[in-house]
């Protein structure tokens, strides 16, 4: 496991600093309700599964950067990003099928 995992902030030059907002990253997505807010990004990014065909393509791996650089912070095992990841998997495939009953309803009317 390593103390600091390789980030890279362009904008902090200042190591002191960047250890700082490694710890306040921490902090914030070591708690549960982190952890929630970090699941719902997830679920949000697409973490987890591919962008469709003519999807945007760009912008979805641009958010599952921002997650994978979360993910990097926390400094988790394999074993926990697989979890993570598994998780995410999850959430979007119920996020699918909530939509999908949401459809078929608005299309009995």
């Amino acid at each position: 496991m390593r103390i600091f995992p390789l980030v890279f902030w362009p904008h902090i030059r200042n190591p002191i600093k960047a250890v700082s907002l490694l710890r306040k990253y921490r902090k914030v997505f070591g708690s549960d309700e982190g952890r929630a807010v970090l699941r719902d990004i997830m679920l949000q990014a697409g973490f987890g599964s591919t962008t469709p065909v003519n999807g945007p393509l760009e912008r979805n791996e641009g958010k599952r950067e921002i997650v994978a650089h979360i993910l990097n912070i926390l400094n988790l095992t394999e074993e926990e990003m697989f979890a993570y990841q598994k998780e995410a998997t999850r959430l979007q495939v119920e996020f699918n099928q909530a939509q999908q009953e949401l459809n078929n309803d608005r299309s009995e009317y």
